[in-house]
């Protein structure tokens, strides 16, 4: 008698279970972690882990470019601090304006036992240039060549644009790689390494080649804290190295275990962490506020710290776009207050037109407010929505309706058609743009919001392929605002990596190119003046708001996170680049335990080994640093309820003189690699 289709279809869809079974890791069974030694994180990956491979250029949160806690670089900047983490590497020394001299600790080791070398920098790095991914892309134009000296002694020598903040950049923030499981790998697969997965026995880990697969039987050796114990399509365990080599240093992370949640929507991601089911959240979160259970960075708005600027690009490849009166009209016609609220739910603020991030005080030291009064009649450089005077500027640059649909058309007689791409499900950017196209709808211009899905957004962006964008900067780095003005103005540069609205002006390029060059504070002052003056009459660009740290926790089972009431650690959201997001955890502890910040996180004259800027500078030339309170946060009020300050002649640091002058003034900030950048405005 034949088997009935429901029987059937049972032992088929087992036979289906068999299958994926098998497919899974090999550490399947060993899944069952103590709750009270794990923290759950989300926010930081958004699709399945893929690859731990510091030479790949789409790493797994984790690895090295988000949420760093494998690899490690050689010295790590946090900006609400302003100070410097000494990690791999012990000190620096810049012997003269080309050599950078980096002094290795001799305690640093790999995983397996094996000591960290210069010679594990020096292979790092011509590996990296060689297959063009890994920790020296995009250094090329800044570092021409990494030598070992000795031991512990690694020789950086700067590229031929002469670039010393970009030089020092990539350099200091370097990550090195172990040459001897390295080696052994780029032997069997050459410049496919690019795709070796490097899951350490957690994978069937096969790189495919011109001439076959191969097998690469290696274990994963990694300079931090921890490492793969095992995935799977919704999840990432990393397991704590209790033998790692800065133990005595650093002490160890308070979770044995981390496991990222692959959430399918931010809901249930909120719901877990409002639970207690997830412990550290990188998430938007709407109205947090409402939420007792959950913790964010202040307790009241803006709850959370800034962290980039949210941009309106306009594309100036559309010849609509050359005219500067549209893009002036378009600047004045934003109800910025209003996207901040009902699209940002007050989680920010107004930025500069400047470019510069005022929120903190060690970069506002480039604004100069007297310009900034001239332009916009508040010192602080922010524009003023008035619809009239948008209005105005296009009645008389001659924009009228002339088919009477109640849309302009250009002075030629042209129609205006545009829209603002943003990626689907970004739902407060979303809001954003569907207010944007409001209000400049209201000055007469056809616009409205269009959300496509993220791939096409990007290849939108990319291709030149849109009118209006909803984008993003990186993060201030420890150049600011020069970082800044490269990645909104250097026509020199294509998205993602920078000028996404292709923008193309020579001055713009040369007050670049000088400032980098600039010998003392007062000319370094004198360019950016010029810059801003450019952006001014020019406004190539639109700051919308700044982007914030999405950081929210749990202390249900974990206490001692970093809020406004423990500000031991700035940088909190769990998809920050590098080794940021790991050092938070060295100050968790479990619920009912003593909660104690970790003592090396201050600064050295307290008994730390936190190293201020002005000590970094000082060793190299005298040059003027200001004394800043490491906590100082920005202001929670928004522009329309504080009253404009005093106009203010810019700050004149002191003169200094040398080859290092070129630094002067620079409050080093925020490190960052342009990845995906979302990660950090969502």
């Amino acid at each position: 008698m034949g088997m009935n289709d429901s029987k059937r279809k049972l032992i088929t869809s087992f036979g289906i279970f068999l299958i994926f079974m098998a497919m899974l890791p090999s550490a399947s069974a060993q899944v069952s972690l103590p709750r009270e030694d794990t923290v759950f994180v989300t926010g930081a990956q958004w699709s399945p882990a893929s690859t731990w491979n510091l030479f790949s250029p789409s790493q797994t949160w984790g690895t090295y470019t988000s949420g760093g806690f494998m690899y490690l670089p050689l010295f790590q900047y946090i900006a609400g601090l302003n100070m410097w983490v000494p990690i791999i590497g012990e000190s620096f020394e810049l012997v003269n304006e080309t050599t950078l001299l980096v002094y290795l600790r001799p305690e640093a080791k790999w995983s397996d036992g094996k000591p960290i070398t210069a010679e594990d920098v020096e292979y790092t790095y011509k590996l990296s240039r060689e297959v063009g991914s890994g920790p020296a892309a995009g250094s090329e134009p800044y570092i021409s060549d990494v030598k070992v000296i000795d031991t512990h002694t690694v020789q950086f020598t700067i590229g031929e644009e002469k670039n010393l903040p970009m030089f020092l950049l990539y350099a200091l923030q370097f990550a090195p790689a172990p040459k001897h499981i390295i080696e052994q790998v780029y032997e069997k697969v050459g410049a496919d390494i690019i795709n070796w997965r490097n899951c350490g026995g957690t994978c069937d880990d096969i790189v495919s080649t011109e001439s076959g697969d191969v097998r690469i039987d290696l274990p994963q050796v990694v300079s931090g804290p921890y490492k793969l114990y095992y995935f799977d399509e919704l999840r990432i365990v990393y397991e704590r190295i209790d033998d790692w080599w800065g133990k005595d240093i650093f002490g160890l992370p308070g979770p044995k275990y981390l496991v990222h949640r692959i959430y399918l929507s931010n809901e249930q991601a909120l719901l877990d962490l409002r639970q207690g089911n997830v412990d550290w959240s990188g998430i938007f979160i709407p109205n947090v506020g409402n939420f007792k259970e959950i913790g964010t960075f202040y307790k009241s708005k803006p709850y959370f710290r800034p962290g980039a600027f949210v941009m309106l690009y306009l594309n100036h490849r559309d010849p609509i776009f050359q005219d500067t009166n549209l893009r002036k009209a378009i600047a004045y016609a934003i109800d910025y207050q209003e996207v901040l609220t009902k699209a940002f739910y007050g989680y920010s603020e107004q930025p500069s037109m400047s470019l510069v991030f005022t929120v903190f005080p060690h970069y506002r030291m480039w604004l100069n407010t007297t310009l900034a009064q001239e332009y916009f009649s508040n010192p602080e450089g922010r524009i003023q929505t008035n619809k009239e005077f948008a209005k105005q500027i296009l009645a008389q640059a001659g924009y009228k309706d002339v088919d009477g649909d109640d849309y302009l058309e250009t002075p030629t007689g042209e129609k205006i058609e545009l829209n603002i791409i943003i990626p689907t499900g970004w739902t407060d950017w979303m809001i954003a743009a569907d207010l944007i196209a409001s209000d400049l709808q209201d000055i007469g211009l056809n616009v409205v919001a269009n959300p496509v899905d993220y791939g096409a957004y990007w290849g939108m962006v990319n291709s030149a392929g849109y009118t209006l964008a909803l984008g993003w900067t990186s993060s201030p780095s420890f150049y600011h605002p020069w970082d800044t003005y490269r990645y909104v103005l250097d026509p020199r540069l294509t998205p993602p990596t920078g000028n996404w609205g292709f923008y193309n002006n020579s001055k713009a390029l040369e007050f670049l190119v000088q400032a980098a060059k600039a010998e003392t504070s007062e000319e370094l002052m004198k360019y950016y003046t010029e810059v801003q003056r450019l952006i001014y009459e020019e406004v190539p660009a639109i700051p919308i708001a700044y982007s914030v740290q999405w950081y929210a926790y749990s202390e249900k089972y974990w206490k001692g996170w970093p809020n406004e009431d423990n500000p031991w650690w700035t940088e909190v959201a769990p998809y920050r680049e590098y080794s940021l997001p790991l050092w938070l955890t060295f100050g968790l502890s479990k619920s009912g335990e003593e909660i104690k910040p970790p003592q090396w996180a201050k600064p050295k004259d307290e008994g730390g080994i936190l190293i201020p800027n002005k000590e970094l500078l000082s060793q190299l030339t005298e040059v003027f640093v200001p004394e800043i309170t490491p906590t100082e946060t920005f202001s929670t009020s928004s522009a329309s309820e504080t009253e404009p300050q005093s106009p203010s002649e810019p700050q004149e640091p002191s003169r200094s003189s040398g080859f290092i002058i070129g630094l002067v003034g620079i409050i080093i900030v925020v490190i960052i690699i342009v990845i995906g950048a979302r990660k950090l405005l969502k």
